[in-house]
């Protein structure tokens, strides 16, 4: 089932980005193409936009079994392709 498959899956991150904004975008994209994701981290990196710290990031999050597809959907939206 689709849920036990969401229910058992590992969070990990997709990629870190300077804003929430940037994150938010992100976003957007891999739900729109059906990757649930969530954006963490982003109030501290909205808080502290010039603080040089890792934990300042703001943090995309998908599923582990949805990474590989996330990588592609970003990269054919870099090479100005689409499935």
């Amino acid at each position: 089932m689709e849920e036990d498959r969401y229910a058992n899956g590992k969070l990990v991150t997709f990629g870190e980005y300077a804003s929430e904004v940037e994150a938010s975008i992100v976003k957007g994209v891999l739900e729109t193409n059906g990757i649930p994701c969530i954006v963490t981290n982003g109030l501290l990196s909205s808080l502290l936009p010039m603080a040089p710290l890792k934990a300042g990031l703001a943090r995309v999050m998908v599923f582990d079994f949805d990474l590989e597809a996330a990588k592609e959907i970003m990269s054919n939206l870099e090479d100005g392709t689409s499935d």
